[in-house]
């Protein structure tokens, strides 16, 4: 029975009945109740001779003590803060995306030169799969269905055929943002981008060795590595977070914002967006 309902049922009883004595203030005496003839209703209470007149009502209440605050607690003593308070700092802008540790565990490096279109949707793949995929088995299905060709690699328009292959949606656009990437993390999507190799990490010897691999044919734009976050600690050196499968330190690696626009743009800023739903 609800509590309407028994409100309703409470209306309904003719006064006098015995349950309509429940809904009494039990504040009031019932003149049914038999009153002890011993005591003297008009006799005053007497003091506890035991109590000190001058004590608080509350022994553990201190009238000049902040109610926030434990009575017994050394405010010198860090375990007497407050841990459940808020702490944040507003004045600090929220400008750090971090990179996403379950990212970086399903990193592996690429097997063969020319395979990091296919072994960067094996990461998107895993993820919202939750399945394990081999870089052998997806290989097998990109040659195929002709999205990848050994000695060649994979055409940029064709970044993205796996994951639709086994039903993870994909959005391809170009003249993307790094604001458009960010909405796009925070979203929980997955983000794969093309770049120049030999512009990502220019002085590094890593970078020119992929450079001269193969792994999109025809344009400027020769690798494919995912987007997992972005560090501005430093905010004088942005830094944009990677998973890069042709490099054996890619995990996570970090590329100053300003090289990875410049490796980007040579694809004319092309990115494919995968999520989990139909929604991309």
């Amino acid at each position: 029975m609800s509590f309407d309902d028994s409100y309703d049922s409470y209306n309904d009883l003719e006064p006098g009945t015995e349950e309509s004595s429940v809904f009494e203030d039990p504040l009031l005496q019932d003149p049914t109740l038999e009153t002890d003839p011993t005591l003297d209703p008009d006799a005053a209470l007497e003091p506890d001779p035991t109590m000190d007149p001058d004590a608080a009502l509350d022994p553990a209440v201190d009238p000049d003590v902040d109610a926030d605050t434990d009575p017994g607690a050394d405010v010198d003593d860090p375990s007497a803060v407050d841990t459940d308070a808020d702490t944040t700092d507003t004045d600090t802008p929220d400008t750090d995306l971090d990179a996403s540790q379950d990212d970086i565990d399903l990193w592996h490096q690429q097997q063969s030169a020319d395979t990091c279109a296919v072994v960067g949707q094996e990461f998107l793949l895993d993820r919202f799969t939750g399945e394990d995929h081999s870089e052998e088995e997806l290989v097998a299905v990109a040659e195929a269905n002709d999205w990848y060709r050994p000695g060649g690699g994979t055409p940029m328009e064709d970044v993205g055929n796996l994951l639709e292959y086994y039903d993870v949606p994909v959005e391809r656009t170009q003249g993307d943002s790094i604001d458009d990437l960010e909405s796009s993390l925070s979203d929980g999507d997955g983000v794969l981008v093309a770049v120049d190799s030999g512009e990502l990490l220019p002085d590094d010897p890593d970078g020119e060795a992929l450079a001269d691999a193969s792994g999109i044919p025809g344009q400027g734009a020769d690798h494919v590595v995912q987007v997992i976050g972005f560090d501005r600690s430093d905010p004088d050196d942005p830094q944009v977070i990677l998973n890069d499968p042709g490099r054996a330190d890619g995990a996570g690696l970090e590329v100053p914002e300003a090289d990875f626009l410049n490796a980007w743009e040579d694809s004319g800023r092309y990115t494919v967006t995968a999520s989990g739903s139909s929604d991309v």
